[in-house]
């Protein structure tokens, strides 16, 4: 009998829910909307609802494979329960961390993101690298105190970021703010070239931003083994929650957008109050309500950043102690990271572990744009690979346990396609400098799994050697 403490089952739809929504609505998403509608308009609501198809057909597969193997791991799990062998084993690890390692990237771009807002609500001039550091620890010590606790301060987090985007949205839309009244006109964009694939069009500019409102909702499957109902709660949490961010970012951006011509909307972006384009969203803080407003937007960003960075401490250790459980984190480094808080039932070890790691790069970089571009092309392609191993799992396994989740086949086909489509035209002209980014980082996961996987082999071999002298 395994007298260990477990992973409690306290959770239900409205925790994915609030768990999938509160990482994607980050403050790096107040960053890509606002800069996406400054640029395009109206039109950057159609790249939104082209973004929404794209991670509506992923949080499908993502959810099917959830509920067919609801353990902590996700992705690496998902490649482990298919791929049988060494080619699984090894397979799985390189997965596992590549979505560690790609999180890494993102997390530095939304610790800057907040890191503006959390000193522009302070007013004293500390380095940056202070305030990322005071977001990240704030948002561990929920994570340590116990998954229950996690989710209700993401929950308290998430009600806060929306209500403020809200706000704003329907300030626009009926002039309580000092811009002015609402026109139809102010969203009109003229677009240089064609619509579609010009220099500013709508898949060549704005896919890319709008892309990043939904990025993330994947993650509440990295809570599967939490979940109460996971055949119930995880996809319609999943679909509940794009169905948030879309109406979310339609209202806020058109909303605001419409309150002035774009032309003045740029040049407040570009001004101090946006820290050159890093954070428009205190730009328009204080162009709709001054120092007030300035102060509103602020605040939204750190609840946001703090709401991104919880939820990341509580899904991407749950990835390191279940690889670990399996004895393929690095050999014998596995046995500490696995261990749970006999109270709290969390894997502080892997939580401590992760934050010391995303730690590095979020200290020692604050462009936040850059981070998140080159984050959402791997991304991007870790999405062809949740599509890909529910065509390998319908095709190995046509008896596997499913959700109300449709399709199958069709939607994970479907998925790689038009995600395809919108990688080929989001980085158009840039393949070279984010791809190159996205070998340089694949690359060097490569190695670690060769590493790990090697390391985890050797230690086996040597218990199975104790074992026999015994």
């Amino acid at each position: 009998m395994n007298n260990q403490p477990q992973l409690t089952k306290s959770l239900g739809t409205r925790d994915v829910m609030v768990a999938g929504v509160a990482l994607v609505v980050a403050a790096s998403t107040l960053v890509s909307d606002f800069n996406g509608y400054f640029s395009l308009g109206i039109y950057f609501a159609v790249a939104l609802v082209i973004a929404f198809v794209i991670n509506l057909l992923l949080g499908l597969s993502a959810a099917s494979l959830s509920v067919a193997y609801p353990r902590a791991g996700a992705l690496y799990n998902y490649a482990q329960e298919i791929f049988k062998g060494k080619a699984g084993r090894w397979l799985s690890i390189f997965l596992g961390l590549s979505f560690f390692s790609m999180i890494a990237l993102t997390m530095a771009g939304e610790a800057a993101a907040g890191a503006f807002g959390l000193k522009a609500l302070l007013g004293v001039d500390l380095p940056l690298s202070i305030y990322i550091l005071v977001l990240s620890v704030l948002a561990v010590i929920p994570n340590v105190l116990g998954i229950r606790t996690t989710a209700w301060v993401s929950a308290g987090l998430l009600l806060l970021m929306l209500g403020v985007r809200w706000f704003f949205g329907l300030a626009g839309f009926f002039g309580w703010g000092s811009t002015q009244a609402w026109s139809w006109q102010n969203l009109l964009s003229v677009l240089e070239g064609d619509l579609w694939t010009g220099s500013t069009g709508i898949l060549t500019v704005g896919l890319a931003l709008a892309f990043w409102s939904f990025v993330g909702i994947e993650f509440a499957c990295s809570l599967a083994e939490e979940v109460k109902d996971p055949k119930k709660s995880l996809p319609k949490g999943i679909v509940l929650g794009l169905i948030v961010i879309l109406a979310t970012s339609l209202v806020m951006g058109i909303g605001v957008t419409g309150a002035l011509p774009l032309t003045e909307w740029q040049a407040a972006l570009q001004g101090v109050n946006g820290n050159d384009g890093e954070s428009p969203q205190l730009a328009v803080g204080f162009q709709m309500f001054g120092q007030t407003g300035y102060y509103l937007m602020a605040l939204a960003s750190v609840a946001a950043t703090l709401g991104t960075l919880t939820v990341t401490y509580a899904a991407m250790p749950r990835l390191l102690y279940s690889m670990s459980q399996d004895g393929v984190l690095f050999g014998k480094w596995s046995t500490s990271v696995a261990r749970l808080h006999p109270r709290s039932h969390t894997p502080v070890v892997a939580i401590l572990i992760t934050f010391g790691l995303y730690m590095i790069p979020a200290l020692y970089n604050s462009q936040v744009i850059d981070w998140i571009f080159s984050a959402a092309y791997i991304w991007i392609l870790l999405y062809v690979v949740f599509h890909t191993l529910v065509i390998f799992q319908r095709s190995i396994y046509p008896r596997v346990t499913r959700s109300w989740v449709v399709g199958g086949h069709s939607v994970a086909i479907s998925g790689i396609l038009i995600t395809l489509f919108g990688l080929y035209y989001a980085f158009a002209g840039a393949h070279g400098y984010y791809g190159s980014r996205a070998v340089l980082v694949l690359g060097g996961v490569l190695l670690l799994s060769v590493l790990s996987y090697h390391m985890s082999r050797t230690a086996k071999r040597s218990i199975y050697k104790k074992t026999s002298k015994v």
